[in-house]
Parts: C-alpha cells; sequence; structure tokens
C-alpha cells in the first residue's frame, strides 16, 4: 500500500485516475455484443458501420399532389389543366406516367416513371377528378425536380455511418434502422460495482438503532455512473472487520465482474477505516487530495488473480484474465463523495470513456462575500439566481447554498452547481467572477 498525507493537486489526483482508468477499461475494446439497432442509442460502436442503400431508396414524393412532365404542361396566366391517369400512395409500386397526363400522388409515394415535377394539391380543386385543373402557378412552381425527393439525395450507398468508439445519438439510430441495420456491435457497458461500506450504515428502509443511518451513497453515485451509460450494481459491506469486507468483495466481484470498483466511506485516518485497512493490502493506494470537500481518496488497481485464490478469481476463467479492476474510493460522506464524483471522477472518466461528458463549466458572478481556506480548492454549493440570464448566455449570479459543512445534504440537492474557489483564493468580494462546475442533473435551464 502507498499512503501520504501530503496534499496532491486536484490536477495531479485526475492525472491518477485517468491512469488508472485507462488500464482498466481499455481490455473492454475485446468485449462486445450485437444488439437490436432500435437499442443502441447513447452505446458505443465496435464495428465499421457504411450504408448499403441509398436514402431516400427511390424517387419519392415530398407533397400530396401531381406528378407529371413539366414539358406536358403549358401554362397560360398561371393556369394549366391536364387528364389524370391515375393514382399512387406511399408503399405502391412505381407506376408509368403516360405522354401528357398527371398522376395523382401521395407523400412518400414513388414517382412515377417520367415525371420530373409534383405539383401540391393546394395548387388544384383537388382529387378525384378526371382532369386535374392549376391555378396560381409560377415559373418557379413547374421547375423540373419540384418538390422530389430524389434517390440518394440524403445518403448514397457507400456513406461511412460510424466508426468504431462512436457513440450512438437518437438521430444516428433513426439512420441506421433507415438503412437497414438490424443489429450492431457495440461495446459492452462499463460495468461498475458501488460499494457503501461501515458497520453504521443500513438499507433505506430498515429498522435504525442509534448511532445508525441510512445508505445515501450508493444511490446517489449509482444514479451519477447511470447517465454515463454504466452498468451499475450497488450493495452495502456493513462492517469494520477489514478480513469480512475482503471476503464480502470478493463475492460481489464474483458475481457482477465489474471494469471499475467504487468504494465510499473507510478510508480516512480513524481506527476502523475498513477500506484503506483492506485493500490497502492488496496495493491500493491512499491520500490527500488538496480539495473540500473530499480531500480523503483511493486509487489503484487489482490485478488478476489466475490461480483463483482471493479477488478476481471469476477473470481465470475467462479470456482477459490478467485484465485489472480500476478502483477507486471516495469518502463516505455523501456530500464528499458526489463532489468528489464531480470533480475526480468525471474530468478522469471523461478521458477514456466516449459516452462520458466532461463536467460542464460556467463563469458565474457571486452574490456575496465569500471566504475560503488557504492551500485547498474549495468547492462551495451554490443555486443560480438568473437561470434566464444564463440561458442568453449572459454571467449569472449565484448565492451559497448553505454553509461548506460536508454533512449538508440537503443543500447539495438544492444547489445547481459547484463554486470553484481555487487555492489561494482566501477572500472574495460579491460581485466577483468565478468558474462554477455544473451539477450532474442540475444547472441552467433545469429546474
Amino acid at each position: 500500500m502507498s499512503e501520504t498525507s501530503v496534499r496532491v493537486p486536484v490536477e495531479e489526483h485526475i492525472s491518477r485516475l485517468k491512469e488508472v482508468l485507462g488500464a482498466a477499461l481499455g481490455a473492454r475494446a475485446s468485449e462486445t455484443v450485437e444488439i437490436s439497432s432500435g437499442k443502441v442509442a447513447g452505446r458505443i460502436v465496435a464495428e465499421r458501420l457504411v450504408s448499403e442503400v441509398p436514402l431516400p431508396g427511390f424517387d419519392n414524393s415530398q407533397m400530396d399532389g401531381f406528378a407529371l412532365r413539366a414539358a406536358d404542361l403549358t401554362v397560360t396566366a398561371g393556369d394549366a389543366t391536364l387528364p389524370v391517369a391515375g393514382t399512387t400512395a406511399a408503399g405502391q409500386e412505381p407506376a408509368l406516367l403516360p405522354l401528357g397526363a398527371a398522376f395523382e400522388v401521395m407523400t412518400g409515394a414513388p414517382i412515377p416513371a417520367g415525371a420530373d415535377l409534383v405539383i401540391p394539391v393546394e395548387f388544384t380543386q383537388g382529387f378525384g377528378a378526371k382532369e386535374v385543373h392549376f391555378s396560381g402557378l409560377t415559373p418557379a412552381d413547374v421547375a423540373r425536380g419540384r418538390y422530389i425527393r430524389e434517390i440518394g439525395s440524403d445518403i448514397s450507398a457507400g456513406t461511412l455511418l460510424a466508426e468504431p468508439g462512436d457513440v450512438i445519438s437518437p438521430a444516428q439510430l433513426a439512420v441506421l434502422a433507415a438503412c437497414g441495420y438490424a443489429e450492431i456491435s457495440v461495446l459492452e457497458p462499463i460495468r461498475t460495482l458501488v460499494v457503501s461500506t461501515g458497520d453504521e450504515i443500513r438499507r433505506p428502509g430498515s429498522e435504525l438503532r442509534p448511532g445508525q443511518l441510512y445508505d445515501a451513497d450508493t444511490p446517489l453515485l449509482g444514479a451519477v455512473l447511470e447517465t454515463f451509460g454504466h452498468q451499475v450494481e450497488t450493495s452495502r459491506i456493513g462492517t469494520d472487520d477489514p478480513a469480512w469486507f475482503l471476503d464480502a468483495l470478493d463475492a460481489l466481484v464474483a458475481v457482477h465482474h465489474p471494469h471499475l470498483i467504487i468504494t465510499a466511506g473507510g478510508i480516512s485516518k480513524g481506527a476502523y477505516e475498513v477500506v484503506r485497512q483492506g485493500l490497502g493490502g492488496r496495493g491500493i493506494s491512499f491520500g490527500v487530495v488538496a480539495q473540500q470537500p473530499g480531500g480523503p481518496q483511493g486509487w489503484g488497481l487489482l490485478e488478476g488473480d489466475l490461480e483463483g485464490r482471493g479477488l478476481l478469481h471469476w477473470r481465470s476463467q475467462q479470456e482477459d484474465a490478467r485484465a485489472p479492476i480500476a478502483v477507486i474510493s471516495l469518502p463516505g460522506n455523501p456530500v464528499s463523495s458526489a463532489v468528489s464524483m464531480e470533480t475526480l471522477v468525471r474530468p478522469a472518466l471523461a478521458a477514456v470513456d466516449p459516452n462520458c461528458a466532461p463536467p460542464r463549466q460556467i463563469t458565474v458572478r457571486t452574490a456575496e462575500e465569500i471566504s475560503s481556506p488557504q492551500g485547498v480548492r474549495q468547492f462551495r454549493r451554490v443555486r443560480i439566481l438568473d437561470d434566464a440570464a444564463a440561458e442568453a448566455g449572459a454571467v449569472p449570479t449565484v448565492a451559497l447554498e448553505g454553509g461548506p459543512g460536508s454533512h449538508l445534504l440537503g443543500h447539495l440537492a438544492r444547489a445547481d452547481a459547484l463554486l470553484v474557489l481555487p487555492e489561494d483564493d482566501v477572500e472574495i468580494p460579491a460581485g466577483s467572477e468565478r468558474q462554477a462546475v455544473l451539477i450532474t442533473g442540475r444547472g441552467v435551464g433545469t429546474r
């Protein structure tokens, strides 16, 4: 175990996490699964996808109206008349347009062979007559190609639709479906195991004895990770015994096969720090980051055990038996773990996982004077007072939401952002401009 009490800069710790996550998640390139194209939104493509068909796949009508040849139309003072040869709708076989006639066509219907123009029904008296009389026509209304969606005008056959590593948006999903893709190879989602620790932690809804409290860490951290596309499993290991903790963690790993383990609690300097005492013997490092809240942190890799003893026994049966599991250990206080997720874990994940967007930072103006401790980067919960200004691109004013205490979970729920107060920013006058990190699920335009 590596352990130090020297406070390291925030950026240095983020670099540590990037290294750990990169080593563990890099092996995911070989973990792919075929899924229905209708389910791929938000997933990472594992193959090169090329359109084998053009879009549209045939010339079709953009409007309800009449298909005809421009050369067959004689317009006098904006008026013209043609016999109607038939009608066609979307889904029907293309018809053949006789010379000197018009064809009723509905939106999306194939253009009859020989037609080079569609005139909308609004220029006529409607459908159903043996001949159609057009009125109010201008030269632009009778130009060749008017209101015809030509084959391949959107996507031509052979167009690259997606490459390995691309995250599929809902619009891209629609394109893939329109091009005929039924199943697509995607990366398995990151499997993350979130574990809260401590003899005092209990499942919400259970009966509490004096000194016990409900677990808020796993639902909070799990919900944030799910917004990043992770497949999350949560558990509570209610013990202060390091050996029991490791046995329970071994069992969870064997069941859930995680790429990443995030623990909450048990990493400070107390006598019952079960995560530090247990995982420290498995090569996980612990230290202090120069930020508040969220100073105590743990990080490292759990390597595969090819002999089937202890952690990662399940990997001895896998093709990637030596692939490590990333471990990130956060403080147990829910506010500290939430802030750590936004300021440390999310930036590191965003560097290695296309599904995870980096934190959103905006410039804000303080509504009051604020004091901050020297030598640490403090993150204060704030509310955005003028949401409309922020949405319009102006600098919004923010007010503190509660004090700096890391136990103020209710204030975190009411906050929109974390005001960033740099290490040397001790006294901040009212009206000062600073950066703020928008909290996942909160911030501009969410109220």
